[in-house]
């Protein structure tokens, strides 16, 4: 089981690499449909626009970690395998870009630096290979 120290190093990486995937996604949207003028818009859009929808499970996972570091309750123990399983599966890319979530990851990871960065520290804290 993780430590609340590792998890949270691993939520820490999760939302900046949730950052970076929103922001290169943003990108591909403004360039397809126009800018998007105010955080209000862009928050309705990530919430309830399907082009946004794949990255739903990352921003909801770090949430609940937050919500689990904060209850410091030890019933919630065995949440924090599951957290880490999630994790370990938001972060394993497909064998190729595809419409999948992970294929959407793919497409990211190849041609974004800074998501490559974070995938790789991620990767790092939870014990996984690159």
């Amino acid at each position: 089981m993780p430590t609340p120290t590792q998890l949270r190093t691993v939520r820490d990486h999760l939302l900046t690499l949730h950052k970076a995937l929103l922001d290169s996604e943003r990108a591909k949207y403004e360039k397809a449909y126009g800018p998007v003028r105010s955080p209000g818009e862009m928050l309705q859009l990530v919430l309830g626009n399907e082009h946004f929808a794949w990255l739903r499970p990352y921003s909801g996972l770090i949430v609940r970690i937050d919500e689990w570091l904060a209850a410091d309750d030890d019933a919630l123990a065995a949440e924090a395998d599951a957290f880490w399983d999630e994790a370990t599966a938001l972060t394993t890319p497909a064998a190729a870009v595809d419409e999948s979530a992970a294929g959407r990851y793919r497409l990211f990871l190849d041609e974004v630096p800074k998501v490559a960065t974070e995938h790789a520290a991620i990767r790092a804290a939870l014990g996984q290979q690159v």
